[in-house]
């Protein structure tokens, strides 16, 4: 059998528009489930208020993110790394702050 030759292009993409939404809606996320799970934790689990006021604010730019890195991938010739890793980002903060609501839910 032959060997196929793989074309290698040198020509650089940019990066979609909203790619680098989702990448900043996915880091501020982040960010506000660091503060929210430090004040919990600070707080010894008695947190009030304002600790679900931050995991919430968390969830909701998680899911901003989603959208935003879903809808990058609309756009033609371009390069989809910072979405990515926006998406895997907001994909794993939504899954924990379902999982956390769940278990808040289910152990009431």
């Amino acid at each position: 059998m032959r060997r196929q030759k793989f074309k290698i292009s040198y020509i650089r993409k940019p990066f979609a528009r909203r790619s680098r939404i989702c990448l900043f809606l996915a880091l501020t996320a982040l960010a506000l489930c660091v503060v929210s799970l430090g004040l919990s934790v600070r707080l010894q689990g008695q947190g009030e208020l304002n600790v679900a006021a931050w995991g919430v604010s968390s969830l909701v730019f998680a899911l901003g993110a989603l959208i935003y890195g879903g809808l990058s991938f609309l756009e033609k010739e371009k390069n989809y790394l910072l979405s990515k890793i926006g998406l895997w980002m907001s994909g794993g903060l939504t899954v924990f702050w379902v999982c956390v609501i769940a278990a808040g839910i289910l152990n009431r």
